[in-house]
């Protein structure tokens, strides 16, 4: 059974950002299965305490409230925030950044691993093109080398492990976790000199860490390689296919990656420990290297909610288990069956920190930012959208109770 499928909602968010920060792989063990309906139940009522101690009407007051509460007082930190609906968008900016200046819908943010979503739903156009199958050996679409190594136990990889995280592929090829320890200038330094030569050599020399399809490793090495073989079946750049296929539809002017080419101050810097951070988003490729702003992910949130046919593919559940958690096209999914489905990824780069939900079922979806990264900033992102779309949920019904 793979970690993720062993976790409740909280859990699993928590399970992300331990395999995307520090890559411990699989952390939790078998007793945590024995507590998840009572998680759930506290979870619940936590979520209608806190409802019932807010003015439901006040929907904006409570949101604020809640941003405020996380910033604290911070120094430099902000957050942005928007919240889409079948009739509304609600955007909101909190806090100054160390410049003196306010965040507004137009301020650049590194999104960092949301940018997997975005290679989902081009991995899903490339399925409904006939250019890739879901269940295919991958190397089918590699070229100049056998890779005889991506396989264990005559189990090879393919698209849905890639888009699971399930394929055995490691975390990242860049940096190892002993680099990470020595600190964030060691870790950053192999990162921008790490060209797409390096990432090939080393997919043929990698040695798998468990049997395609068996086990959950989170994976930027395996998103990485999506993106390889998306331009390699369709012969572009994958930022093209995500222009072509993703932002001209959604509309998304300021959605892009940006590399090394943009000027100063264009995108905002990150906070962690009190320093400023380097940026890593020129980097990052399919698995990471996204910049935007609030404007354009609204619109990003809107297309996610579409009619769009790859959209509904991407959606659809690859991976899945009996406490409803799973995995699309690198989306993570909880309550998939039920009215309260809910698409997620969170986004951490090295000094910046983001949530995007989707909920497909109410039609609505909820992007958080902030230019801070610390231990626990993920989480709690997503505790706040949570609560958020839990006061949205309110305030429509109490809206439509009296009209």
């Amino acid at each position: 059974m793979k970690t993720y499928k062993k976790l409740s909602k909280s859990l699993l968010i928590w399970a992300l950002y331990a395999s995307h920060i520090s890559n411990l792989g699989v952390f939790v063990n078998r007793i945590i299965n024995q507590f998840i309906s009572l998680i759930f139940v506290i979870s619940l009522m936590i979520v209608l305490a806190s409802c019932k101690s807010h003015d439901a009407m006040n929907f904006e007051a409570n949101t604020k409230g809640e941003i405020i509460e996380f910033i604290d007082g911070n120094p430099g930190q902000v957050v942005s925030i928007s919240v889409v609906d079948a009739d509304n968008t609600y955007q909101y900016h909190l806090g100054t950044l160390s410049n003196g200046n306010k965040p507004d819908n137009q301020t650049i943010y590194e999104i960092a691993s949301i940018t997997k979503t975005y290679a989902g739903l081009v991995v899903a156009k490339a399925i409904q093109d006939g250019k890739v199958e879901l269940d295919k050996d991958i190397r089918h679409y590699l070229k100049n080398n056998e890779y005889k190594n991506l396989e264990l136990s005559n189990q090879y990889i393919t698209i849905r492990h890639l888009m699971t995280h399930t394929s055995g592929l490691p975390q990242e090829f860049a940096y190892s976790s002993e680099d990470k320890a020595k600190g964030v200038a060691v870790a950053f330094e192999k990162m921008s000199k790490y060209s797409k030569e390096d990432y090939f050599d080393d997919l043929k020399k990698v040695k798998l860490n468990s049997i395609p399809g068996e086990d959950y490793l989170y994976s930027s090495v395996g998103t990485n390689l999506a993106g390889y073989i998306l331009e390699s079946v369709y012969q572009k750049p994958f930022a093209l296919l995500v222009s072509e296929f993703i932002t001209a539809k959604s509309g998304e002017q300021d959605t892009k990656f940006r590399g090394t080419h943009f000027k100063p101050g264009e995108i905002t810097i990150g906070i962690r420990n009190g320093e400023q951070m380097p940026l890593s988003s020129a980097y990052s490729f399919a698995g990471g290297g996204l910049t935007t702003n609030v404007e354009s992910i609204t619109q990003y949130i809107q297309h996610q909610l579409s009619a769009e046919p790859e959209v509904a593919i991407s959606h659809q559940l690859l991976d899945e288990s009996w406490t409803g958690h799973g995995m699309a096209f690198s989306w993570y999914t909880n309550n998939y069956d039920s009215n309260e489905q809910v698409l997620y990824h969170s986004g951490g780069s090295i000094g910046t920190s983001s949530w995007l939900a989707i909920y497909p079922k109410k039609n609505m979806g909820i992007f958080i930012v902030t230019n801070f990264a610390g231990r626990n900033t993920q989480p709690k992102l997503g505790e706040i959208a949570d609560k958020v779309i839990d006061y949205l949920t309110v305030y429509n019904q109490e809206l439509n109770s009296k009209s």
